[in-house]
């Protein structure tokens, strides 16, 4: 089940989805550990860790991927109701799109919660105010799902690429040597093949930051 890719450097910890639960228990027990993992999603390979973890594992998967500093993160969870719990207000129009596609490929920004690790907010401009906000996306892939609700906390996601790589479809693409996470989940192909939709409900007006595997049409016209 755990095999070691070939490299001169120390070999990555690499495990297989499968329908045993030895996979995702060690998906787990290295995430519980602070520990860094690759896993697949719905739309493209992620790379990531707990949110418990706080800003030492944001800075972890930021050095990692080459990421500017002050870029944000998104964050993966179980349900509608810890997505929830993640932001400061719940507008209508996130609740409705929250309601409509979630599970699945949309990402929504929205104002943030009190206590949420620094590195991982993003900022916008409201009324005047710089607002704090968070990315929060409730995943449609039901292995996935599992590991989120077996970990029992928000997972700090971005997809697991290198700074100025495409993101990576299928588990031969992602390069782990160069990651360097504590585990990486080999699925194959990941379904979709595009990042998630990007959509802020933070500001006055939603806006559409990036269109990805969901086409959002509700406000366009």
């Amino acid at each position: 089940m755990i095999r070691s890719s070939s490299s001169q450097a120390h070999p990555v910890e690499q495990v297989r989805w499968s329908q045993l639960e030895a996979p995702l228990l060690r998906a787990v027990e290295v995430l519980v550990g602070g520990g860094v993992v690759v896993y697949p999603t719905e739309t493209v390979y992620g790379i990531g860790t707990s949110l418990t973890v706080g800003d030492e594992g944001i800075e972890r998967v930021r050095r990692a991927k080459g990421s500017p500093p002050g870029r944000p993160f998104l964050v993966l969870v179980d349900s509608l109701e810890r997505a929830f719990s993640l932001w400061s207000t719940v507008s209508p129009l996130a609740r409705q799109l929250a309601e409509r596609h979630w599970p699945g490929p949309l990402t929504l920004i929205a104002p943030a919660a009190k206590g949420l690790p620094e590195g991982l907010l993003g900022r916008v401009e409201r009324d005047g105010e710089e607002l704090s906000t968070v990315s929060v996306r409730v995943p449609g892939d039901l292995r996935l799902t599992r590991l989120l609700r077996a970990l029992g906390a928000p997972l700090l996601s971005t997809s697991a690429n290198l700074k100025g790589e495409p993101p990576p479809v299928r588990f031969a693409d992602v390069d782990v040597q160069a990651l360097r996470p504590d585990l990486a989940i080999d699925a194959g192909a990941c379904v979709g093949g595009l990042p998630s939709t990007l959509v802020s409900v933070a500001g006055s007006e939603p806006m559409v930051l990036r269109q990805g595997e969901l086409v959002i049409e509700e406000f366009e016209s």
